[in-house]
């Protein structure tokens, strides 16, 4: 075998790779657009329902950051860990 020989089926594994990569590359791409999209319309919806319940959205939770602080009659709330505290 000529080493030109010996060099092909690793070039037809490499353009193989990167075949996939790049299909999986689409995908992840295509799930990132879909996730922004939902998150957009989500956040959304939140302020939504905090301007009909009178409720303000505060930044995240400094004690647990699971979750944004709920403002509400001059009290922080983190519905995640109950973290309270006056303003």
């Amino acid at each position: 075998m000529t080493p030109r020989e010996t060099q092909l089926p690793d070039r037809k594994r490499a353009r193989q790779r990167e075949r996939a990569l790049g299909a999986e590359l689409e995908q992840v791409t295509a799930r990132l657009d879909t996730t922004e999209r939902q998150l957009r319309l989500l956040q959304n919806t939140i302020r939504a329902v905090a301007r009909e319940a009178d409720v303000s959205v505060d930044g995240p939770c400094g004690h647990c950051g699971r979750s944004h602080l709920l403002i509400t009659d001059g009290m922080l709330h983190c519905p995640s860990c109950g973290y309270r505290r006056t303003l």
